[in-house]
């Protein structure tokens, strides 16, 4: 009996220490998941949006990112608890509960990466809304089958799941996705914004301006910022091919340019869900 109770004390001692052992290794990622909501309420969404990982701010713009904020009460966060935590290959995540103001509680799962000196920075978040989002109202959920897909160059790229943003403000939706963690752990740091108009049939022509609630599109790959190129025979354009009980898809195809050239984006897909 005495050597059961010192094998059972044994494996307590170890599951403590592997539980010890997890929690420091994951400490940095729930700070930093934690800090980033802290500061929205103690300083505002600008200054957090501005901490996030490049690639965070490419996939979302200030405004839509501060009408986020706004719509989901962020401003009255009070505490986050994160008792999912992961660290693999260069990247984190954390799942919990935020806690607001007025005893709301947000079921939330933030997804961080590290920057080149080493620290870790938010990449992307999801938030489960309290009964369900209101009719306009902007909530990053990646919905089942939800996909954006193209040929960047002469290369095929995707999103989907937990690497593709979906918002909606009005009639307009924004499409915005961040890095890809590829089968061999490898991350494709692309990532793409597309905006356009839910209610227009037939082509829109898509602009440069993503600050705009109009038409536009955006694209950040190989260490470069790409903008519509506006030379004569360019061209930028979306159409939707189908829009069913809240699920809309389309096509897409645009030139693009930035200082280190041009590049065109062809045979681009998207299927995504709104309400």
């Amino acid at each position: 009996m005495r050597k059961i109770l010192l094998a059972a004390a044994a494996l307590v001692v170890i599951g403590a220490a592997v539980g010890a052992s997890v929690y420091y290794f994951t400490k940095g990622v729930a700070d930093t998941a934690s800090a980033f909501f802290a500061t929205i309420a103690s300083t505002g969404p600008e200054v957090a949006y501005r901490s996030a990982s490049p690639a965070f701010q490419q996939a979302m713009s200030e405004s839509s990112f501060t009408a986020l904020v706004n719509r989901a009460g962020l401003t009255r966060f009070k505490s986050a608890s994160w008792p999912e935590r992961a660290v693999e290959n260069g990247q984190g995540s954390v799942s919990g509960t935020l806690m607001l103001d007025g005893d709301v509680s947000l079921p939330a799962k933030v997804q961080l990466i590290k920057n080149a000196a080493g620290a870790w920075k938010v990449f992307n978040f999801t938030l489960q809304m309290p009964g369900g989002a209101q009719q306009g109202e902007p909530q990053p959920r990646p919905a089942s089958g939800d996909q954006v897909s193209a040929l960047i160059g002469d290369r095929a790229w995707s999103a989907d799941g937990l690497s593709l943003v979906v918002l909606k403000l009005g009639n307009t939706v924004l499409v915005n996705t961040a890095p890809v963690v590829k089968p061999d752990s490898t991350i494709d740091a692309t990532s793409l914004r597309l905006q356009f108009d839910a209610k227009t049939t037939g082509a829109q022509k898509l602009t440069r301006n993503c600050q705009k609630n109009e038409p536009c599109i955006e694209l950040s790959a190989n260490d470069s910022h790409y903008k519509i190129d506006e030379s004569p025979n360019a061209a930028a354009i979306l159409t939707i091919t189908k829009m069913d009980a809240g699920r809309i898809e389309g096509e897409f195809s645009a030139d693009m340019i930035s200082l280190e050239g041009k590049l065109a984006i062809h045979q681009g897909r998207f299927v995504v869900s709104v309400k």
